[in-house]
């Protein structure tokens, strides 16, 4: 039986979110969240010529974030990364693993390393009563069982199949993972998936505003398109949060426009009633169309040390 299928016997899973109510704060599994795992010698010499974080920087005691791009600037995949050492995980969409270890394998050939899909293998789960919302230090713990990572929203634990299990059936009760991606909104953060791959630059999801893109690190697929973007200032489009008052069903990439039918960009992301959209930073008005459905949109708070 398959971690899914045991896990749904459990019965448990509370699919409501009301914010700061403790019956609906817990933990959740991120099923939709994968692995893939990048090891040997030249592990640091291969994924800094490729990604558009400082691998270089990284240590066991922080994670960061991170994108692959295509020699266009696309980016293939966006990430959490972690490194000890010699050993390089990436956490992204399910989805997304076997992709992004395609994609990477066609330069692996010329280094000592080796790519694993260990989305089965390994679990990625999140506690959201245990949240650090005063402070921004992204801290990792690097077990040997488990990688603990610190969110404003809470933790988030990669752990082997057979370790979480027990785990979630010892949980009072388990949370959606709705409420993850609600919060992960709330921050800005966009996760790269099927349709939107290949389709946005880092900056088009305000990236370089979480820390996933680093401008000094030197050259990696991609970069010339990045830097040009960041240093011309030609983005005249801004990430913002949308609202409906009611659920709806609306698709990501879906065209948004005013109310004169005025092209001014697209979904980026959706959660039943709320989501993200890049729009024209010329727009002021506080609503906008998606699907003939009226949203209001505002801009998102962002941290003082991620400024834009």
């Amino acid at each position: 039986m398959s971690l899914a299928q045991q896990l749904h016997t459990l019965g448990h899973i509370d699919q409501r979110f009301i914010p700061h109510q403790a019956h609906t704060q817990g933990l959740t599994w991120l099923s939709t969240m994968g692995l893939l795992r990048i090891h040997g010698h030249d592990v640091v010499r291969f994924l800094q010529g490729q990604l558009t974080c400082d691998v270089n920087t990284l240590n066991d005691q922080h994670w960061s974030l991170g994108a692959c791009c295509t020699a266009k600037g696309r980016m293939v995949a966006n990430f959490v990364i972690a490194r000890k050492d010699n050993e390089v995980w990436l956490r992204m969409p399910r989805e997304q693993v076997s992709t992004l270890k395609q994609h990477l394998s066609k330069y692996a050939v010329f280094f000592k390393v080796t790519l694993d899909d260990i989305s089965d293998e390994w679990v990625v789960l999140a506690d959201n009563t245990l949240s650090n919302t005063t402070s921004t230090t992204r801290a990792l713990n690097w077990d040997t069982n488990e990688r603990v990572l610190s969110w404003p929203q809470g933790l988030e634990y990669w752990l082997k199949t057979e370790q979480a299990l027990p785990r979630l059936s010892n949980a009072a009760h388990l949370i959606d993972e709705q409420q993850w991606r609600q919060a992960d909104d709330q921050q800005g953060i966009i996760w790269v998936n099927e349709p939107t791959r290949e389709h946005w630059i880092p900056q088009n999801i305000d990236w370089h505003r979480h820390g996933g893109v680093s401008f000094n690190k030197g050259c990696y697929t991609g970069q010339e398109i990045v830097a040009r973007l960041q240093y011309l200032g030609k983005s005249k489009k801004q990430l913002v949060r949308v609202y409906s008052p009611n659920a709806l069903p609306l698709s990501i990439l879906s065209k948004i426009t005013d109310t004169e039918q005025r092209n001014l960009g697209e979904l980026a992301s959706w959660h039943t009633d709320s989501g993200l959209a890049i729009i024209d930073q010329q727009h002021t008005t506080n609503t906008v169309i998606i699907d003939s459905h009226p949203l209001e949109w505002h801009s998102i708070a962002y941290t003082d040390d991620n400024p834009s």
